[in-house]
């Protein structure tokens, strides 16, 4: 039981720390980006090459940082004129994009088969880190909440002509943003890839990115702590179904497929009776003037 706990809280604090990068950009941005797992596929990969070609962790946690943000700006950079339908193809197109090349150049990503990475042996030590990683992660999306940028990122959202009034540039913000978002997620990723000690392009399909949308929409997409409080709800629904296919006679597949529907089924009731989420967010009014 004690074990479960443990693994339960390190997968809950890894993807809890995807769903904050996936709300500061559509929660408080409205940026709408289906390609969520590429930055966190990226982190993961840099730990994987740096421990294949020998390096040190804190070399490919430090590629995955600067990676991660790096790509985050060429990927944006031809949506930056387009309507939010093409920046959220634009972002899905490249997560299968750079899926599909790690599959295919198994010189330096293993291919299908993956590549090793040295894995945190204590249980309680990558809970410890994971943990830690995603209270940073949640200071830091507060920090931004709370401040005068995550206030005009709200203006972005509800009308970037109203923003453009204001003197500023809906595309700075949304650029910096991202930025910010996908160091969050690349983070996640290199936690990831040293708790589970292997990386595959299976694990960074669209199916993921689905998960961590669900998980923003069910808790309360703008508010961090809803985020969380989804992404908590989401993975313990995933791994408690898990002890179903030892209790009933049905096959494992079977059960998968069970679990995404029932995601599915989670999202469009959420869409139609909750919108706002479990955890709604907060409005806020502040007088410009002092502001």
């Amino acid at each position: 039981m004690l074990d479960f706990a443990v693994y339960s809280i390190t997968i809950i604090a890894v993807w809890s720390i995807l769903a904050l990068s996936l709300n500061i950009q559509f929660g408080m941005t409205g940026l709408v980006n289906f390609g969520q797992i590429l930055p966190f596929a990226l982190g993961a990969y840099a730990a994987g090459i740096a421990a294949s070609l020998g390096y040190p962790w804190w070399i490919g946690a430090l590629a995955g940082l600067i990676a991660a943000p790096l790509i985050a700006l060429l990927v944006i950079m031809p949506a930056q004129r387009l309507a939010q339908d093409y920046w959220a193809l634009i972002t899905l197109g490249a997560a299968e994009i750079f899926r599909l090349t790690v599959l295919n150049t198994p010189a330096l990503t293993g291919g299908a088969d993956g590549l090793n990475v040295p894995r945190i042996i204590d249980p309680i030590l990558a809970m410890t880190i994971a943990v830690a990683v995603l209270i940073v992660t949640f200071l830091l999306a507060q920090r931004i909440s709370s401040s005068p940028y995550g206030r005009m990122l709200r203006v972005v959202r509800e009308d970037e002509i109203l923003a453009s009034t204001l003197g500023r540039s809906p595309i700075r913000y949304q650029a910096s943003v991202s930025v910010i978002a996908w160091m969050m997620a690349a983070a996640a990723g290199v936690t990831y890839a040293h708790i589970t000690g292997y990386v595959a392009p299976s694990s960074f399909t669209v199916t993921e990115t689905f998960i961590i949308w669900t998980a923003v929409i069910l808790g309360g997409p703008g508010r961090n702590m809803g985020v969380i409080f989804g992404a908590a709800i989401i993975q313990l629904l995933g791994v408690s179904s898990r002890f179903i296919a030892q209790w009933i006679d049905l096959p494992p597949d079977l059960i998968a497929n069970l679990r995404l529907a029932s995601f599915g089924l989670v999202l469009v009731l959420m869409f139609l009776y909750r919108p706002q989420g479990l955890i709604p967010e907060a409005k806020q009014v502040h007088d410009a003037e002092r502001d």
